[in-house]
């Protein structure tokens, strides 16, 4: 269903290509209007001033960041309804940061990539469904202590009741409610650690060789990843990184090949050549970094993640389904 009244939508994202990619998707549902920050400074004079239906923010920003402004929100510090429905995604689904979210009621925890058309769904849904909030007095007095590996959501001393959360915690929607790329689902336990980027399940570019290249990709982008979080050795990190280097070196010599040997497709090269430049300036940036400094790697996981997000779309990808022709 179509939201039968106007609504204003506040995205927050503090990487602009993904907040107008945000801005994009849910402009184009009807009856919705939509702001954007891209910080969470901006965030708040926004929702101080305007009267805010949705906030659907990224988690990882610089201070205030996604959590900190949903704490606000919920706690009544902010000039806004304290109970409106919030989205909250992040590219790390850690579960510390996930049992926090869910202590302050948000609606939906989505983890990246995102899809538009998952997006979308989620929008509506909760536009339209009614979550119960507690009242402000309730957010200001919850405590949220972190104990060895796990993480819970207390009361004062008063209270002998645990938090029960009420959030739903998605990967991605079921593949029936998706058009175009599908993630991949799976529910992240403590031994699993997030995979940053993920090639989606029965979607191919119409290449196979293209296809195989990215899911390589993916893997080594992954596996650094994990070596990051585990805090490995600088030596294996910068092991890891030198085979994402030969995995994008061998997607573009691949890539290359396809294009001097097909014929037609020029929408599909030409967005394929895009992010091709885009992908080489991050590798020469991996190259730069020193794997001892692990405050540099943040920033790139970022623009490894957003590149991804971004490049995951049509002409690129699309059900394998529609893919007859292609080859």
């Amino acid at each position: 269903m179509i939201p039968t009244r106007t609504f204003t939508i506040l995205v927050v994202d503090d990487v602009l290509l993904m907040c107008d990619f945000l801005f994009r998707v849910i402009t184009s549902i009807k009856n919705c209007k939509v702001l954007k920050a891209t910080d969470g400074r901006t965030a708040i004079d926004i929702l101080e001033r305007e009267t805010i239906d949705m906030l659907i923010t990224d988690i990882e920003m610089n201070a205030p960041n996604g959590l900190e402004l949903l704490k606000k929100l919920r706690s009544g510090a902010i000039n806004n309804p304290h109970d409106i429905p919030v989205l909250m995604f992040s590219g790390n689904t850690y579960k510390d940061m996930v049992l926090e979210c869910q202590a302050y009621d948000v609606n939906d925890f989505l983890a990246k990539p995102l899809s538009a058309d998952g997006l979308k769904k989620k929008v509506v849904f909760h536009l339209q469904h009614e979550k119960q909030i507690q009242d402000a007095e309730h957010y200001k007095n919850i405590v949220f202590v972190p104990e060895k590996k796990e993480a819970k959501a207390i009361e004062p001393a008063l209270s002998t009741e645990p938090h029960k959360p009420h959030a739903a915690i998605v990967r991605s929607l079921p593949a029936s409610e998706h058009k175009g790329y599908v993630p991949q689902e799976g529910n992240e336990t403590e031994a699993e650690l997030p995979q940053l980027v993920v090639w989606p399940e029965n979607s191919t570019t119409g290449f196979h060789q293209l296809d195989r290249r990215m899911l390589l990709l993916a893997q080594r982008i992954n596996s650094f990843h994990n070596l990051f979080v585990k805090e490995s050795k600088a030596i294996a990190l910068a092991s890891e990184m030198k085979r994402i280097g030969d995995a994008i070196d061998y997607l573009i010599y691949v890539g290359k090949k396809l294009q001097n040997t097909s014929y037609g497709q020029p929408t599909f090269w030409s967005f394929f050549n895009d992010r091709i430049v885009k992908l080489t300036d991050i590798a020469k940036d991996l190259a730069k970094i020193n794997p001892k400094h692990n405050f540099q790697m943040q920033p790139l996981f970022k623009r490894i993640s957003y590149w991804w997000v971004q490049t995951l779309n049509r002409p690129f990808v699309h059900p394998i389904d529609e893919s007859d022709g292609h080859e």
